[in-house]
């Protein structure tokens, strides 16, 4: 072989490894890419199922009712046992009924008194071990910039955070 040939044969096997490496940069987004961001806690009310269950009581945490959420690739920093430095995500489409665990009693209903489109749902699973406390928490998009979980028996809806 040539040198001249040699020299394209390197190029071209320089070429598709860098395409190579451009597909599997180009895989698979980050589980939490939609809810990528931060996010700030501005209402907070009693979940709709406590009509229903009187043995059940609400409790307001009151530096997550203030708190400011910022999911990362990897991590998510939040009040309290929010903040996680190994946090895993899947992110998936359920229906009504899966919202809360299961929690509402009318699903349908009370999913559109929510804010909730009717059809599925995005949702990000969260979870995450830590020293502290092992902890899963589902987030549920209303819209692109609205998303709300809940915590004790309380609805915590937050806005995204614009970048200036």
């Amino acid at each position: 072989m040539t040198r001249v040939k040699i020299a394209i044969a390197a190029l071209g096997l320089a070429v598709a490894a860098s395409g190579i490496g451009f597909i599997l940069k180009a895989g698979p987004a980050s589980a939490q890419e939609i809810f990528a961001g931060s996010w700030d806690v501005f209402n907070v009310h009693a979940a709709p199922w406590l009509d229903a269950n009187v043995d059940s009581k609400p409790y307001l945490n009151e530096e997550i009712a203030r708190g400011r959420i910022t999911f990362m690739a990897d991590s998510v920093q939040g009040p309290g046992f929010l903040n996680c430095d190994k946090a895993h995500f899947e992110v998936m489409k359920v229906p009504p009924e899966y919202l809360f665990q299961g929690g509402l009693t009318d699903a349908a209903r009370q999913a559109k008194d929510l804010g909730f489109a009717e059809g599925e749902i995005v949702q990000l699973s969260m979870s995450c071990i830590s020293d502290d406390a092992d902890i899963s928490m589902d987030f549920d998009l209303i819209d692109q910039d609205t998303a709300v979980f809940a915590l004790d028996n309380m609805i915590y809806r937050m806005k995204r955070v614009k970048a200036e």
